[in-house]
């Protein structure tokens, strides 16, 4: 859930600085750029760059989050089945498994 309201917010900050270049540039034409501008437009560069890191990060980290999940998962429905068993094999006791007997006849020679 952190991971998710990590990337929502990285969405929103990235959508906001490119309304904001959007908006830079409609309101002023390009032949009269000020140097104010520039910097201000490079800085928000860096800043959607560090926005794409941060979200790719979390991806990632999303990624392996998911994989241990499926791992612990298939733990889970092993000992699921495991537990499974012992309880058929608990529920028939003391006759758990019927084709053994403990006293065998002796065998005809």
């Amino acid at each position: 859930m952190k991971f998710k309201r990590q990337l929502k917010s990285s969405i929103k900050s990235l959508l906001f600085t490119g309304g904001l270049i959007a908006t830079t540039f409609s309101f002023s034409s390009c032949d009269n750029v000020t140097e104010e501008q520039l910097a201000q437009l490079e800085e928000l560069r860096r800043e959607e760059s560090s926005l794409k890191d941060k979200i790719s990060d979390v991806n990632s980290e999303a990624s392996k989050l998911k994989m241990e999940l499926r791992d612990v998962n298939k733990d889970l429905d092993k000992c699921n089945k495991d537990r499974k068993f012992v309880e058929d094999k608990l529920k028939s006791w003391p006759n758990v498994w019927p084709d053994w007997n403990p006293n065998p006849t002796p065998e005809a020679e």
